[in-house]
Protein backbone atom coordinates (compact mmCIF):
# COMPACT_ATOMS: atom_id res chain seq x y z
CA UNK A 1 0.00 0.00 0.00
CA UNK A 2 3.12 2.26 1.11
CA UNK A 3 4.70 1.83 -2.48
CA UNK A 4 1.51 2.14 -4.28
CA UNK A 5 0.98 5.79 -3.03
CA UNK A 6 4.26 6.48 -3.42
CA UNK A 7 4.35 5.67 -7.09
CA UNK A 8 1.02 7.45 -7.25
CA UNK A 9 2.48 10.74 -5.78
CA UNK A 10 5.83 10.35 -7.84
CA UNK A 11 3.37 10.03 -11.02
CA UNK A 12 1.91 12.87 -10.10
CA UNK A 13 4.93 15.15 -9.16
CA UNK A 14 6.39 14.03 -12.93
CA UNK A 15 3.04 14.97 -14.43
CA UNK A 16 3.26 18.53 -13.17
CA UNK A 17 6.67 18.98 -13.65
CA UNK A 18 6.35 17.79 -17.48
CA UNK A 19 2.71 19.58 -17.95
CA UNK A 20 3.18 22.57 -15.72
CA UNK A 21 6.60 23.54 -15.70
CA UNK A 22 8.62 22.59 -18.84
CA UNK A 23 5.49 22.80 -21.19
CA UNK A 24 6.07 26.84 -20.29
CA UNK A 25 7.73 29.32 -22.71
CA UNK A 26 10.36 30.07 -20.16
CA UNK A 27 12.30 32.25 -23.25
CA UNK A 28 8.96 34.89 -23.03
CA UNK A 29 9.03 34.48 -19.03
CA UNK A 30 12.72 35.64 -18.63
CA UNK A 31 12.45 38.34 -20.90
CA UNK A 32 9.50 39.50 -19.63
CA UNK A 33 11.41 39.06 -15.69
CA UNK A 34 14.25 40.81 -17.42
CA UNK A 35 12.28 43.77 -19.30
CA UNK A 36 9.92 44.59 -16.04
CA UNK A 37 13.34 44.28 -13.53
CA UNK A 38 15.00 46.71 -16.44
CA UNK A 39 12.20 48.96 -16.72
CA UNK A 40 11.06 49.16 -13.22
CA UNK A 41 14.49 49.93 -11.78
CA UNK A 42 15.47 53.39 -12.70
CA UNK A 43 12.28 54.96 -11.51
CA UNK A 44 12.66 53.23 -7.71
CA UNK A 45 16.04 54.12 -7.21
CA UNK A 46 15.42 57.68 -8.10
CA UNK A 47 12.48 58.23 -6.10
CA UNK A 48 14.01 55.98 -2.90
CA UNK A 49 17.51 57.55 -3.46
CA UNK A 50 16.95 61.34 -4.13
CA UNK A 51 15.48 63.63 -1.98
CA UNK A 52 12.04 63.96 -3.79
CA UNK A 53 8.74 64.23 -2.42
CA UNK A 54 7.68 60.23 -1.58
CA UNK A 55 6.67 58.23 1.17
CA UNK A 56 9.52 55.87 0.88
CA UNK A 57 11.28 57.84 3.63
CA UNK A 58 8.58 57.66 5.93
CA UNK A 59 8.73 54.04 5.82
CA UNK A 60 12.39 53.64 5.95
CA UNK A 61 12.53 55.98 8.52
CA UNK A 62 9.97 53.85 10.57
CA UNK A 63 12.18 50.64 10.02
CA UNK A 64 15.09 52.47 11.03
CA UNK A 65 13.41 53.39 14.40
CA UNK A 66 12.33 49.98 15.30
CA UNK A 67 15.91 48.85 14.53
CA UNK A 68 16.49 50.65 17.17
CA UNK A 69 13.50 50.78 19.67
CA UNK A 70 11.88 47.58 18.81
CA UNK A 71 8.89 50.08 18.51
CA UNK A 72 6.47 51.49 16.45
CA UNK A 73 4.12 54.27 16.64
CA UNK A 74 0.25 53.71 16.17
CA UNK A 75 -0.58 54.79 13.05
CA UNK A 76 2.22 52.61 11.42
CA UNK A 77 1.59 49.55 13.47
CA UNK A 78 -1.41 49.36 11.79
CA UNK A 79 0.12 48.69 9.12
CA UNK A 80 3.68 47.89 9.52
CA UNK A 81 4.12 44.57 7.36
CA UNK A 82 6.54 47.02 4.90
CA UNK A 83 8.72 48.16 7.57
CA UNK A 84 8.58 44.18 8.99
CA UNK A 85 10.18 43.06 5.11
CA UNK A 86 12.75 46.07 5.51
CA UNK A 87 13.96 45.05 9.14
CA UNK A 88 13.74 41.56 7.78
CA UNK A 89 15.49 42.04 4.78
CA UNK A 90 18.68 43.73 7.29
CA UNK A 91 18.83 41.63 9.40
CA UNK A 92 19.13 38.69 7.12
CA UNK A 93 21.94 40.28 5.16
CA UNK A 94 23.55 40.89 8.71
CA UNK A 95 22.94 44.68 8.03
CA UNK A 96 24.99 44.26 4.39
CA UNK A 97 21.73 45.47 2.85
CA UNK A 98 20.45 48.77 3.65
CA UNK A 99 17.48 49.95 4.37
CA UNK A 100 17.42 52.37 1.16
CA UNK A 101 18.89 48.76 -1.28
CA UNK A 102 16.45 46.63 0.50
CA UNK A 103 13.52 49.20 -0.24
CA UNK A 104 14.13 49.14 -3.92
CA UNK A 105 14.65 45.59 -3.60
CA UNK A 106 10.82 45.20 -2.76
CA UNK A 107 9.69 47.56 -5.14
CA UNK A 108 11.56 46.08 -8.45
CA UNK A 109 10.61 42.63 -7.33
CA UNK A 110 7.03 43.15 -6.53
CA UNK A 111 6.41 44.71 -9.79
CA UNK A 112 7.99 41.78 -11.78
CA UNK A 113 6.23 39.33 -9.22
CA UNK A 114 3.16 41.03 -10.65
CA UNK A 115 3.34 41.53 -14.48
CA UNK A 116 4.49 37.17 -13.76
CA UNK A 117 1.10 36.84 -12.00
CA UNK A 118 -0.72 38.46 -14.72
CA UNK A 119 1.18 36.73 -17.80
CA UNK A 120 -0.01 33.53 -15.74
CA UNK A 121 -3.66 34.03 -14.96
CA UNK A 122 -4.04 34.84 -18.92
CA UNK A 123 -3.12 31.90 -19.23
CA UNK A 124 -2.27 30.00 -22.45
CA UNK A 125 -3.97 29.89 -25.93
CA UNK A 126 -3.16 28.17 -28.98
CA UNK A 127 -2.48 31.46 -31.31
CA UNK A 128 -0.02 32.14 -32.80
CA UNK A 129 2.34 33.99 -30.67
CA UNK A 130 0.37 34.19 -28.16
CA UNK A 131 2.96 33.69 -25.15
CA UNK A 132 4.44 37.10 -26.85
CA UNK A 133 0.87 38.76 -26.67
CA UNK A 134 0.16 37.88 -23.03
CA UNK A 135 4.13 38.99 -21.73
CA UNK A 136 3.44 41.88 -23.42
CA UNK A 137 0.02 42.81 -21.83
CA UNK A 138 1.07 41.64 -18.34
CA UNK A 139 4.43 44.12 -18.83
CA UNK A 140 2.19 46.64 -19.97
CA UNK A 141 -0.33 46.97 -17.11
CA UNK A 142 2.37 47.53 -14.68
CA UNK A 143 2.90 50.61 -16.37
CA UNK A 144 -0.51 51.86 -17.48
CA UNK A 145 -2.15 55.35 -15.90
CA UNK A 146 -4.72 57.61 -16.15
CA UNK A 147 -5.01 59.85 -19.72
CA UNK A 148 -3.07 63.08 -18.37
CA UNK A 149 -4.31 65.56 -21.31
CA UNK A 150 -5.50 67.77 -18.61
CA UNK A 151 -1.56 68.20 -17.49
CA UNK A 152 -1.51 70.84 -20.56
CA UNK A 153 -3.16 73.26 -18.72
CA UNK A 154 -3.09 72.36 -15.05
CA UNK A 155 0.49 70.78 -14.74
CA UNK A 156 -0.72 67.71 -12.28
CA UNK A 157 -0.42 63.76 -13.35
CA UNK A 158 -1.44 62.26 -9.97
CA UNK A 159 -4.15 64.82 -8.38
CA UNK A 160 -7.45 64.24 -9.14
CA UNK A 161 -7.24 61.51 -10.91
CA UNK A 162 -7.40 57.34 -10.22
CA UNK A 163 -3.61 56.63 -10.60
CA UNK A 164 -2.53 53.25 -10.99
CA UNK A 165 1.55 53.29 -11.78
CA UNK A 166 2.68 54.82 -8.24
CA UNK A 167 6.06 55.77 -7.44
CA UNK A 168 5.52 57.18 -4.24
CA UNK A 169 4.28 54.82 -2.04
CA UNK A 170 5.66 51.65 -1.22
CA UNK A 171 2.45 49.81 0.23
CA UNK A 172 -0.21 49.82 -2.34
CA UNK A 173 2.84 49.07 -4.82
CA UNK A 174 3.05 46.16 -2.36
CA UNK A 175 -0.57 45.70 -2.30
CA UNK A 176 -1.47 45.14 -6.12
CA UNK A 177 0.35 40.88 -6.46
CA UNK A 178 -2.14 39.99 -3.19
CA UNK A 179 -4.53 41.64 -4.58
CA UNK A 180 -4.79 39.73 -7.58
CA UNK A 181 -4.16 36.34 -6.20
CA UNK A 182 -7.06 37.17 -3.65
CA UNK A 183 -9.63 38.11 -6.54
CA UNK A 184 -9.25 35.07 -7.95
CA UNK A 185 -10.20 33.22 -5.28
CA UNK A 186 -12.75 35.21 -4.82
CA UNK A 187 -14.21 35.13 -8.30
CA UNK A 188 -13.50 30.93 -7.46
CA UNK A 189 -16.40 31.36 -4.56
CA UNK A 190 -18.91 33.98 -6.96
CA UNK A 191 -18.49 30.75 -9.89
CA UNK A 192 -19.68 28.43 -6.99
CA UNK A 193 -16.67 26.35 -7.38
CA UNK A 194 -15.57 24.72 -4.32
CA UNK A 195 -12.15 24.70 -2.43
CA UNK A 196 -10.50 22.62 -0.06
CA UNK A 197 -10.15 23.94 3.37
CA UNK A 198 -6.60 24.44 2.73
CA UNK A 199 -7.32 27.03 -0.21
CA UNK A 200 -9.56 28.70 2.26
CA UNK A 201 -6.82 28.72 4.78
CA UNK A 202 -4.64 30.72 2.16
CA UNK A 203 -7.02 32.63 1.54
CA UNK A 204 -7.82 33.86 4.81
CA UNK A 205 -3.99 34.51 5.77
CA UNK A 206 -3.48 35.82 1.86
CA UNK A 207 -6.53 38.94 3.05
CA UNK A 208 -5.33 39.45 6.58
CA UNK A 209 -1.75 39.53 5.12
CA UNK A 210 -2.89 42.15 2.32
CA UNK A 211 -4.61 43.66 5.44
CA UNK A 212 -1.09 44.37 7.51
CA UNK A 213 0.20 46.14 4.15
CA UNK A 214 -2.55 48.37 3.69
CA UNK A 215 -6.09 48.04 4.60
CA UNK A 216 -7.74 48.95 1.35
CA UNK A 217 -8.11 46.00 -0.20
CA UNK A 218 -9.81 44.45 2.30
CA UNK A 219 -12.27 47.35 3.42
CA UNK A 220 -13.24 47.24 -0.70
CA UNK A 221 -13.58 43.87 -1.17
CA UNK A 222 -15.60 43.16 1.60
CA UNK A 223 -18.84 45.17 0.68
CA UNK A 224 -17.92 44.35 -2.99
CA UNK A 225 -18.46 40.72 -2.72
CA UNK A 226 -21.57 41.37 -0.63
CA UNK A 227 -23.13 43.25 -3.75
CA UNK A 228 -22.04 40.36 -5.65
CA UNK A 229 -23.67 37.96 -3.31
CA UNK A 230 -26.89 39.64 -3.60
CA UNK A 231 -26.81 39.71 -7.28
CA UNK A 232 -25.73 36.22 -7.14
CA UNK A 233 -28.70 35.40 -4.74
CA UNK A 234 -31.28 37.51 -7.24
CA UNK A 235 -29.86 35.21 -9.73
CA UNK A 236 -30.37 31.59 -7.82
CA UNK A 237 -27.12 30.92 -8.59
CA UNK A 238 -24.86 28.55 -6.58
CA UNK A 239 -21.41 29.88 -4.74
CA UNK A 240 -18.93 28.50 -2.34
CA UNK A 241 -19.88 29.73 0.75
CA UNK A 242 -16.98 28.53 3.02
CA UNK A 243 -14.83 30.24 1.13
CA UNK A 244 -16.81 33.63 1.07
CA UNK A 245 -17.63 33.64 4.79
CA UNK A 246 -14.39 31.70 5.80
CA UNK A 247 -11.74 32.99 3.73
CA UNK A 248 -12.86 36.37 2.84
CA UNK A 249 -15.50 38.00 5.66
CA UNK A 250 -14.24 36.34 9.08
CA UNK A 251 -10.83 37.41 8.67
CA UNK A 252 -11.43 40.68 7.07
CA UNK A 253 -13.82 41.86 9.96
CA UNK A 254 -11.45 40.09 12.47
CA UNK A 255 -8.03 42.10 10.92
CA UNK A 256 -9.90 45.38 10.47
CA UNK A 257 -11.36 45.46 13.74
CA UNK A 258 -7.80 44.87 15.35
CA UNK A 259 -6.22 47.90 12.96
CA UNK A 260 -9.31 50.26 14.15
CA UNK A 261 -8.00 49.37 17.55
CA UNK A 262 -4.69 50.66 16.75
CA UNK A 263 -4.74 53.00 14.85
CA UNK A 264 -7.92 54.77 16.31
CA UNK A 265 -9.02 53.91 19.64
CA UNK A 266 -5.16 53.38 20.98
CA UNK A 267 -3.77 55.85 18.61
CA UNK A 268 -5.76 58.88 18.02
CA UNK A 269 -9.57 58.77 18.37
CA UNK A 270 -9.86 62.47 16.53
CA UNK A 271 -8.40 60.99 13.30
CA UNK A 272 -11.43 58.09 12.57
CA UNK A 273 -13.20 57.30 9.31
CA UNK A 274 -15.57 60.37 8.58
CA UNK A 275 -18.04 61.76 5.35
CA UNK A 276 -16.64 64.13 3.52
CA UNK A 277 -17.98 63.66 -0.11
CA UNK A 278 -15.34 65.41 -2.70
CA UNK A 279 -13.64 67.17 0.39
CA UNK A 280 -10.50 65.66 -0.61
CA UNK A 281 -9.82 65.18 -3.84
CA UNK A 282 -11.60 68.59 -4.48
CA UNK A 283 -8.77 70.62 -2.11
CA UNK A 284 -5.81 69.26 -5.32
CA UNK A 285 -7.97 69.48 -8.16
CA UNK A 286 -10.93 71.12 -9.56
CA UNK A 287 -11.20 69.00 -12.59
CA UNK A 288 -12.85 65.55 -10.64
CA UNK A 289 -15.35 64.29 -12.87
CA UNK A 290 -13.28 64.73 -16.74
CA UNK A 291 -9.87 63.43 -14.59
CA UNK A 292 -12.23 60.08 -13.33
CA UNK A 293 -13.24 59.10 -17.00
CA UNK A 294 -10.09 59.80 -18.04
CA UNK A 295 -8.46 57.35 -15.06
CA UNK A 296 -11.30 54.88 -15.85
CA UNK A 297 -11.72 55.23 -19.84
CA UNK A 298 -10.68 51.73 -20.78
CA UNK A 299 -12.79 50.03 -18.33
CA UNK A 300 -16.04 52.62 -18.98
CA UNK A 301 -15.19 51.13 -23.02
CA UNK A 302 -14.82 47.70 -21.71
CA UNK A 303 -17.86 48.07 -19.53
CA UNK A 304 -20.12 47.94 -22.86
CA UNK A 305 -18.34 46.06 -25.39
CA UNK A 306 -18.82 43.57 -22.60
CA UNK A 307 -22.59 44.66 -21.25
CA UNK A 308 -24.29 41.29 -22.32
CA UNK A 309 -21.71 39.07 -19.92
CA UNK A 310 -21.21 41.68 -17.09
CA UNK A 311 -23.65 39.74 -14.51
CA UNK A 312 -23.12 36.08 -15.29
CA UNK A 313 -18.99 36.30 -15.76
CA UNK A 314 -17.59 36.13 -12.34
CA UNK A 315 -14.60 38.22 -12.79
CA UNK A 316 -16.16 40.66 -14.62
CA UNK A 317 -18.85 40.98 -11.55
CA UNK A 318 -16.16 41.09 -9.09
CA UNK A 319 -14.29 43.87 -11.09
CA UNK A 320 -16.91 46.12 -11.65
CA UNK A 321 -18.23 45.51 -7.88
CA UNK A 322 -14.72 46.41 -6.12
CA UNK A 323 -14.32 49.35 -8.41
CA UNK A 324 -17.83 50.94 -7.59
CA UNK A 325 -16.62 50.39 -3.88
CA UNK A 326 -13.10 51.77 -4.25
CA UNK A 327 -14.21 54.64 -6.32
CA UNK A 328 -16.98 55.45 -3.39
CA UNK A 329 -14.88 55.68 -0.93
CA UNK A 330 -12.21 57.46 -2.84
CA UNK A 331 -14.60 60.35 -3.15
CA UNK A 332 -16.81 60.36 -0.09
CA UNK A 333 -14.34 58.61 2.76
CA UNK A 334 -11.73 60.59 5.06
CA UNK A 335 -9.69 60.44 7.98
CA UNK A 336 -10.65 63.34 10.35
CA UNK A 337 -8.09 65.62 12.17
CA UNK A 338 -4.62 66.67 10.90
CA UNK A 339 -4.77 63.24 8.27
CA UNK A 340 -7.89 64.59 6.63
CA UNK A 341 -5.68 65.80 3.62
CA UNK A 342 -3.61 62.32 3.20
CA UNK A 343 -5.88 60.89 1.09
CA UNK A 344 -5.41 57.58 2.63
CA UNK A 345 -8.93 55.90 0.67
CA UNK A 346 -7.33 57.17 -2.21
CA UNK A 347 -5.76 53.60 -2.08
CA UNK A 348 -9.06 51.80 -2.13
CA UNK A 349 -9.87 53.41 -5.66
CA UNK A 350 -6.40 52.76 -7.14
CA UNK A 351 -6.13 49.03 -5.56
CA UNK A 352 -10.43 48.58 -7.35
CA UNK A 353 -9.01 50.48 -10.50
CA UNK A 354 -5.80 48.13 -10.95
CA UNK A 355 -7.67 45.16 -10.34
CA UNK A 356 -10.80 45.91 -12.51
CA UNK A 357 -7.82 46.85 -15.23
CA UNK A 358 -6.54 43.53 -15.05
CA UNK A 359 -9.89 41.53 -15.00
CA UNK A 360 -10.77 43.29 -18.13
CA UNK A 361 -7.63 43.20 -20.13
CA UNK A 362 -7.67 39.14 -19.16
CA UNK A 363 -11.07 39.06 -20.42
CA UNK A 364 -10.56 40.53 -23.60
CA UNK A 365 -7.20 38.82 -24.02
CA UNK A 366 -9.56 35.18 -23.62
CA UNK A 367 -12.92 35.89 -24.51
CA UNK A 368 -12.63 38.15 -28.15
CA UNK A 369 -9.14 37.81 -29.16
CA UNK A 370 -8.05 35.03 -28.67
CA UNK A 371 -11.20 32.90 -30.42
CA UNK A 372 -11.31 36.10 -33.01
CA UNK A 373 -14.30 36.98 -31.82
CA UNK A 374 -13.69 40.78 -32.25
CA UNK A 375 -15.47 43.64 -34.26
CA UNK A 376 -13.44 46.25 -35.69
CA UNK A 377 -14.27 48.24 -33.41
CA UNK A 378 -13.94 46.99 -30.53
CA UNK A 379 -10.44 46.02 -31.94
CA UNK A 380 -9.30 49.07 -32.69
CA UNK A 381 -11.06 51.23 -29.78
CA UNK A 382 -9.76 48.82 -27.35
CA UNK A 383 -6.20 49.35 -28.82
CA UNK A 384 -6.10 52.69 -28.96
CA UNK A 385 -8.00 53.36 -25.55
CA UNK A 386 -5.46 51.12 -24.02
CA UNK A 387 -2.68 53.00 -25.59
CA UNK A 388 -3.27 56.10 -24.41
CA UNK A 389 -3.42 54.81 -20.91
CA UNK A 390 -0.13 53.31 -21.22
CA UNK A 391 1.42 56.39 -23.11
CA UNK A 392 -0.07 58.46 -19.23
CA UNK A 393 1.70 56.08 -17.48
CA UNK A 394 5.29 56.34 -19.77
CA UNK A 395 4.42 60.52 -19.44
CA UNK A 396 3.87 59.68 -15.54
CA UNK A 397 6.92 57.39 -15.56
CA UNK A 398 9.00 60.18 -17.00
CA UNK A 399 7.98 62.92 -14.78
CA UNK A 400 8.37 61.36 -11.79
CA UNK A 401 11.97 60.48 -13.03
CA UNK A 402 12.56 64.36 -13.87
CA UNK A 403 10.57 66.02 -10.93
CA UNK A 404 10.68 66.15 -7.13
CA UNK A 405 7.26 65.77 -7.24
CA UNK A 406 4.72 63.58 -8.07
CA UNK A 407 1.25 65.69 -8.86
Amino acid sequence: MQHFHSKKLGNSLQKFWQGTILSQNWKVIGLLIILTAILSFPIYYQRITQPVDSDYGSHIRFAQEFLQTRQLEPATLSHPVMQFILVFMYWASRSRLGLYASMIVVQVVVQVLTALIVYFWIGRGDKKNWDWVRALAAVSLTFVGPIVIPAIWDQQLYYGYIGMANYHNPTIHLLKPIGLVSMMFAIRALDGKKSAWWVILFSALLLSFSAWIKPNYVIAVLPALGLACLIRLLQKRQMDWKMILLGFVLPGVVNLFFQWLIAYYYGDPEEGIILAPFQVESSFSDLLLLKFLLSALFPLLGLWIARKYLLNNSALLAGWTIFVVGVVQNYVLAEGGERLLHGNFRWSGQIALFLLFAILLRWLLREKILPDRTVLWEKISGFVVYAAHLAGGVAYYIYCMISIHYR
